[in-house]
């Protein structure tokens, strides 16, 4: 049996910490702009605007708890806890993922009830803060874009920034509608889009937070490609008990049982799997046992003794 671990770790971990970094810098963006929200929907009464206030707060406290769990998962592995505590960072998307579903269906609900009773809304002032929004927005989300292809930690902030990029957007159009119309039952229908438009997103991402703490196959990696590959290598007769599984975002696991022929190598036929997982696969991490073929397939008549069974 052998386990194989991938020399690129270091890249792994640089790129780790600049995500870090760079979640460091939309934290401080989200709490300042979420602060001036706050005040300008107290003060103009837009409910689209406070929504967006409580989204940007649910940004910041997404980002927060990513942070969190980027420090949680850096500690080494103890006897107790093999592979680390990198499911922290799964366990933190799991909750982001909850908390964004639960602040969504609360706008909704709220915004239904005020249809029937729109409030009337200082539209000028919603307009410039919206705008606002808008671009502290899109600074956020340009900043962990390709962090979040890669790390579903990461990514669960990213759908909240990109959420809160949304809620802006239609904040800023329902105020210009407001402006020129005096139809103010616009603040609460944009709220329900902008709330539709989020859990659909959230949900999806749930369950890959869950496909992963199951160890389920990961989306990305086809299990019976694998399979088909590893039969191909030279020597290879068989192949078994084969599972991929995710230790958390960018880090694939494998194991498997490969029985090879008679008159191969342990070693060649371990080095081209190794290879080929790397290569084709971006798995890194995996455990082969390399078993022969059993006595009775492989002799007749031996009764066991060129075995040494007996």
């Amino acid at each position: 049996m052998s386990h194989t671990h991938g020399h690129d770790g270091h890249d792994h971990h640089d790129f780790r910490r600049q995500s870090r970094s760079r979640l460091w810098f939309v934290f401080a963006l989200a709490l300042a702009y979420m602060s001036a929200e706050v005040v300008a929907g107290l003060y103009t009464g837009s409910l689209a605007l406070l929504a967006d206030a409580g989204h940007m707060l649910s940004d910041a406290a997404a980002i927060a708890l990513a942070l969190f769990a980027f420090w949680f998962a850096s500690r080494p592995a103890t006897h107790f806890k093999s592979y680390g505590y990198h499911r922290t960072e799964i366990l933190a998307t799991v909750v982001n993922a909850l908390m964004l579903l639960c602040v969504s269906v609360f706008v909704v609900f709220t915004a239904f009830a005020r249809l029937k009773h729109p409030p009337v809304v200082e539209a000028l002032p919603v307009v410039w803060v919206a705008l606002g929004g808008i671009c502290v927005n899109l600074i956020s989300v340009r900043a962990l874009h390709s962090s979040a292809k890669q790390l579903l930690n990461v990514k669960g902030a990213y759908l909240e920034v990109l959420s809160d990029l949304f809620a802006s957007v239609g904040v800023c159009g329902a105020a210009l509608v407001m402006m020129f119309t005096h139809w103010y039952w616009v603040d609460p229908a944009i709220s329900v889009v902008i709330g539709m438009l989020i859990i659909p997103r959230t949900w999806k991402l749930l369950s890959e937070c869950v496909n992963i703490l199951m160890e389920g196959t990961p989306s990305s990696i086809n299990l019976h490609a694998v399979e088909d590959s590893i039969k191909k290598i030279e020597g290879v007769s068989e192949v078994h008990d084969l599972h991929v599984w995710t230790i958390t975002s960018g880090l694939h696991a494998m194991s498997v049982h490969v029985t090879i022929k008679d008159d191969a190598s342990n070693a060649q036929v371990l080095k081209c799997v190794s290879s080929m997982l790397k290569e084709n696969f971006h798995i890194t991490h995996s455990t082969i046992q390399i078993e022969s073929v059993p006595c009775e397939d492989a002799c007749s008549g031996c009764n066991g003794d060129a075995c040494g069974i007996r």
